[in-house]
Order: structure tokens, then C-alpha cells, then sequence
């Protein structure tokens, strides 16, 4: 089967590693880490990379053409919502965001959720493509801040940006089972230690995105959107429907 996957940099690693060994041939096109942050910028460049791929399938030779589209992002802050395709399927697994694909499962997910209230996630993935709390990046953000707006605006653009933080608790930190990264690791205890959240080392599965990569697509886990419809907010536990 030949496969495009269009998947998010926080992904690269763990995605990267599962297409080398894929039995499928599979392609992937990159998109930069934040775009969920805002859903209208993230499914404008869902949609248009979705296009692009369409349009290059046209004019491959037959047996060169890709058979579907496979979305590495969870429902990503609606982000994922209203997209479609014209000619190929579109498989998006059933949760919320990357976190899900990073634990192994969306069950896997709400039960670490219910156990650790007001969790704040790292992985190597968030850490080396995001901007992920830490006083290191904090003091960065506010020098930009002084520069651009003077420092008694940099003071309270800083109080605004962490008001969310008074909502966290836990420092929950998701292994790489690639290869152990303990600068990672270091990097997310110092986060908990100086923000004064719990920290809590968490295994990281492949599963969930080895069945992303390589399939089967079961309904359980997996949207496929048949060619011509939208993908909607199904507003249950299943997430997204057709």
C-alpha cells in the first residue's frame, strides 16, 4: 500500500522510525509544531497539504499513486475539523491530540488524565519542536518582550501569559521508547521543581501510531473519511465521524 501521512514535528522521531520499517511505501509531509494553537491556521494547512497531495497523486503513474491520507494530529483543538479529500480516504485517529498517540492509546490517556489531575505533558518531541514551560524559555520570552514593548509591559504580558499555570499540578513526562533521553528527562524534573508541580515519569507506547503508520485502521481507533465527505465533530467519546 503507498501512504502520505501529514503529520506534526513533535511527531518526527517516533514517526520517522515507523515509516523507515513500514512494509507500506509511505511518504510524509512535514508541518510545524503550534498550529494548534490556532484550529483555523492548523486545518487551513491540513486542507491545503491535503490538496497539494491530491494534485501531485493526478499525475503519478497508477501503480505510483498514493491509496490514503493519514492525519498524525488527534482532533487538535477542532484543528482537523471540516477537512476533506476528493479523491482518496482520510484516516484520523479517534482523540484529542498527540498526547493519546505518544501514551498508546486515547483509554490509556483518560485513565492517566483521571490520576493526574491538572497534568502538564513533556516528551522529547514537545521539548526539542515546542515551547514547553521552563525558566529558561520564561526569561527568554520576557527579554523579547522588554525589547519589543519596554520592560513594565514585558512584566505584565509575562503575568498574563502564565496565569494558565495556577490550572497544573502534575509534570507528567512521556519516555521515548526509541532510546532513553535523559537530558529530557532532567530538563522536564527541573520544569516540576520550579514550577512546583508533582513530576510523574510515564511510559511512552508505540502503538497507537505503529497502527497510525502501518494500520489495521479499526473503527475503535481510526476515522477513514471516504473521499467526498467532511470530517465532523461527532461530540461523544468516538470524537470525529464522517
Amino acid at each position: 500500500m503507498r501512504i502520505a501521512i501529514i503529520g506534526c514535528m513533535v511527531m518526527n522521531r517516533e514517526i520517522s522510525h515507523l515509516v523507515a520499517e513500514s512494509r507500506h511505501m509511505v511518504r510524509v509531509w512535514w508541518l510545524r509544531q503550534g498550529l494548534h494553537d490556532t484550529p483555523d491556521l492548523l486545518r487551513t494547512s491540513l486542507q491545503e497539504t491535503v490538496d497539494t497531495i491530491e494534485r501531485e497523486n493526478e499525475h503519478l503513474p497508477e501503480t505510483l499513486r498514493f491509496e490514503a491520507i493519514v492525519l498524525a494530529y488527534g482532533l487538535c483543538s477542532n484543528g482537523v475539523i471540516g477537512l476533506r479529500s476528493r479523491s482518496l480516504p482520510i484516516v484520523v485517529p479517534r482523540c484529542d491530540d498527540c498526547i493519546s498517540l505518544f501514551l498508546g492509546s486515547a483509554d490509556r490517556y483518560r485513565e492517566l488524565f483521571a490520576r493526574l489531575p491538572g497534568v502538564y505533558w513533556y516528551n522529547a518531541g514537545w521539548i526539542e519542536q515546542a515551547f514547553t514551560p521552563s525558566k529558561e524559555n520564561y526569561a527568554r520570552r520576557r527579554a523579547e518582550y522588554a525589547a519589543e514593548y519596554g520592560e513594565e509591559n514585558a512584566d505584565y504580558l509575562m503575568e498574563c501569559t502564565n496565569n494558565w499555570m495556577t490550572n497544573y499540578k502534575h509534570c507528567g513526562f512521556i519516555t521515548c521508547p526509541l532510546s532513553e533521553r535523559p537530558e529530557h528527562e532532567a530538563y522536564a524534573r527541573q520544569a516540576a521543581a520550579d514550577f512546583g508541580w508533582e513530576f510523574t515519569k510515564v511510559e511512552g507506547e508505540m502503538g497507537f501510531l505503529d497502527a497510525l503508520v502501518n494500520g489495521p485502521w479499526e473503527d475503535e481507533e481510526f476515522l477513514v473519511c471516504p473521499p467526498g465527505y467532511r470530517i465532523i465533530a461527532s461530540n461523544d467519546e468516538r470524537k470525529i465521524a464522517a
